[in-house]
């Protein structure tokens, strides 16, 4: 009976967790750099197909890395572009990049920032965009400390909330916050399920009896 009360709220908790989730998915020309204000390791995203979102406000750092077909620039970095938008009636977000070729096309792209993210029904989320004048390419480690002091800026694209409990930049390398981000290798229903606070409580019911009693 137990089995089945559990499976029952199993269930219930993957139709909670994809109600709310949206996924972000990820695209080889686009290197993200800090969301939300939480810093972005290469290495752990490498291989993963999109990252799993809970459904309001966001916030990404990037920059556009694509190999040219011509020019005397075989590869081509866009400067740090910031994106804010709200993912709340959204399944999922995808960029979409003009056509990046040549120089020429590269040079409007840094003038015009004329990406678009999208739904999974292909419309335009709106968003709020600016450009992260001070990051240093060579430095992508400073990049969360940068976003801190952008939050706190007033800027088009900042979001205070992202850096709410950070005074000075000492304090946001010291200050630890859950994120509820995750990353996307396989099946996203397990990823969705461990950001649901009644996850964890579900894990907790269903220990073993005896488990219980020495937890008790």
């Amino acid at each position: 009976m137990k089995v089945c009360h559990a499976l029952v709220a199993l269930a219930s908790l993957s139709l909670m967790a994809s109600a709310s989730a949206t996924s972000l998915k990820l695209s080889p020309d686009v290197d993200v750099l800090v969301i939300d204000g939480k810093q972005m390791s290469g290495a752990i995203l490498k291989g993963a197909d999109s990252l799993e979102l809970d459904g309001g406000q966001h916030q990404i750092l990037f920059q556009v890395s694509k190999n040219l077909r011509t020019g005397l620039m075989p590869m081509y970095h866009s400067p740090a572009l910031i994106v804010t938008f709200n993912a709340k009636s959204s399944r999922s977000v995808s960029f979409v990049l003009p056509k990046l070729s040549n120089e020429t096309e590269a040079a409007q792209f840094n003038k015009q920032m004329n990406y678009q993210l999208v739904d999974d029904q292909g419309r335009q989320i709106p968003t709020q965009r600016d450009v992260l004048n001070m990051f240093n390419p060579g430095h992508t480690s400073d990049a969360e400390k940068l976003m801190v002091t952008y939050n706190l800026s007033g800027a088009r694209a900042a979001v205070p909330l992202f850096a709410k409990g950070f005074t000075d930049k000492k304090t946001a390398l010291a200050q630890e916050t859950p994120s509820k981000i995750s990353i996307t290798y396989l099946h996203p229903l397990w990823t969705r399920l461990a950001a649901n606070a009644s996850f964890e409580q579900f894990l907790l019911w269903f220990k073993l009896p005896g488990e219980q009693e020495r937890t008790s």
